[in-house]
């Protein structure tokens, strides 16, 4: 028997009654490419007794072809010679015609194929010249033969698959695309500030859509003007851009995003002078809120790379410039705030240690030395956060002591002691009710615990916050290296020579060596 016969229908009647025997409309009923492939499956295994089905498809973002309807235990890579040879053609074959047909060395698939999966015939499914995956059909006894019918319904079924695994399978790139759109946010939330934000823009933007050269204009408000602010694929930053003029332009002037499959053949846009970086196909958004324009994005592929924009890009951008902007909006009136309750806090500071001519400046070293050890420790933006302000407010419950207490020359009577160190507890309370501070009232409660269990509060090591160590080593410092009315002020390598004594006592070494790192001196030589 032939195995490529086909059966021919002598009249409509036979056809009809094939049909609607074998019917294939379960074969529109899909929702994932995964649930097609089950339905195809099943539909073979029902009518070709005998034999079992395997459909394997393209997947994107690996690059091969493999089973959807479950791992497998292969993958066979889209650069393969047998794929090629698969793409060229448009019916089914012998899987070992289709080897000797066009002379396919590759042993270990061939021998996969055939004798671990058992498989005799192979069906291409291509669509517009792209091969989209195949069938392979199976039996352990490798003279089967499949019957005149079976190739019939093995051709409408092919018919079948070609647009609804092309559908499935854009179906599903779309709703990877709107997954990892959904991250899109909460990696834009992780940037440390609205700087960091801002520079960051083309590196995330392309993570969603890849880009040859992409540009982020800020608006400039006030002279109407864009403003290049970061740029991929150029040497150089582009030109300004006056509003309503080149592609960006005209993007932030309408207010609504531009999608272009290909500059050169577009009607307008291939006679604007302005831009002429952009070639090829191309998307421009703008970044805007209800109260504010930001500026816009512009990104494109040059023609030579192939895969030009369209529509799906167009509302991806679209999409994230709304995330961008959004965010943007809100680190702005974050910052804003940040820079107020900072200047606030400063001038509480400034304030206390007017009432001290030897402590002043005291609290802003103290803290920048305790940004530098946090640092070095590598710490992340939000722990240096919390300990900046920290080590700004340590002193702050000084406001309640005596002033009397406070410049006295001389050492302190016992009571006089007593009294002073309630300024840890009384700086507590000063933050204690502010919902912005809350995370930093324990480190000023304990800066002057020590982790042998001999400070203030009698808590060792473990019981009170590890940063509190880093506030207490810098104001030691500090203190050391500043003139009192009793001594004068040791350098930096006195200084440090007497913290090494201190440790495993107020801190441990990790804090220590961070700090001298900080300091530039190397802490071996100290010892």
């Amino acid at each position: 028997m032939n195995k490529n016969v086909v059966l021919n229908f002598e009249t409509d009647s036979q056809f009809d009654d094939f049909s609607a025997t074998f019917s294939l409309e379960e074969i529109d009923d899909w929702k994932t490419s995964a649930s097609l492939a089950e339905i195809a499956i099943a539909k073979i295994n029902e009518y070709i007794k005998g034999w079992s089905a395997r459909l394997f498809a393209y997947v994107n973002e690996n690059r091969e072809y493999r089973e959807l309807d479950q791992e497998g235990i292969s993958s066979i890579p889209e650069e393969s010679l047998f794929i090629a040879c698969l793409a060229m053609k448009d019916s089914g074959s012998s899987l070992i015609d289709f080897f000797n047909e066009y002379q396919i060395n590759e042993p270990l698939l061939e021998q996969l194929l055939t004798e671990i999966y058992q498989a005799r015939w192979i069906l291409p499914i291509v669509h517009r010249f792209r091969l989209l995956g195949f069938i392979l059909l199976s039996h352990p006894d490798s003279e089967a033969q499949l019957k005149q019918g079976d190739h019939e319904f093995l051709s409408q079924l092919s018919v079948r698959l070609k647009t609804n695994l092309y559908a499935a399978m854009v179906a599903d790139e779309r709703q990877r695309n709107l997954l990892e759109l959904a991250e899109f946010p909460q990696r834009l939330r992780t940037k440390n500030n609205s700087e960091e934000l801002l520079q960051s823009i083309l590196d995330e933007l392309g993570r969603e859509i890849p880009f040859d050269i992409a540009v982020y204009y800020a608006y400039d408000e006030y002279r109407k003007l864009l403003v290049p602010y970061s740029w991929r694929g150029l040497e150089t930053a582009p030109p300004q851009l006056p509003l309503g003029k080149g592609i960006s332009g005209i993007t932030l002037d309408r207010k609504r995003a531009i999608a272009v499959s290909d500059r050169n053949r577009h009607p307008s846009f291939a006679v604007l002078e302005e831009e002429d970086f952009i070639q090829g196909s191309f998307v421009s958004a703008p970044l805007l809120t209800d109260r504010k324009t930001f500026g816009v994005i512009t990104i494109c592929r040059k023609a030579e790379n192939g895969n030009e924009y369209g529509v799906e890009q167009r509302y991806t951008l679209e999409i994230a410039a709304s995330f961008l902007a959004s965010e943007i909006d809100s680190r702005l009136v974050y910052d804003e705030l940040e820079r107020s309750y900072f200047s606030t806090i400063t001038a509480l500071t400034k304030a206390l240690e007017a009432k001290d001519e030897y402590t002043q400046g005291h609290s802003y070293r103290v803290m920048q030395y305790s940004e530098g050890i946090g640092q070095n420790l590598g710490l992340s933006s939000d722990s240096i956060r919390r300990i900046r302000y920290a080590a700004m407010l340590h002193d702050i419950g000084k406001i309640g002591i005596s002033d009397s207490i406070i410049n006295k020359p001389e050492k302190l009577t016992e009571d006089e002691f007593i009294e002073i160190k309630r300024h840890t507890e009384i700086g507590y309370e000063i933050v204690d009710d502010s919902d912005f501070l809350a995370g930093i009232r324990d480190l000023i409660r304990y800066h002057h615990e020590k982790i042998d269990g001999t400070g203030y509060y009698g808590k060792a090591a473990g019981d009170y916050p590890w940063e509190a160590m880093i506030i207490s080593i810098a104001d030691i410092y500090d203190a050391l290296t500043s003139d009192r009315p009793y001594r004068t002020a040791l350098d930096k390598v006195q200084a440090i020579k007497s913290l090494s004594r201190l440790v495993g006592v107020h801190f441990d070494e990790a804090i220590f060596i961070a700090f001298s790192t900080y300091l530039e001196v190397d802490p071996e030589q100290i010892h």
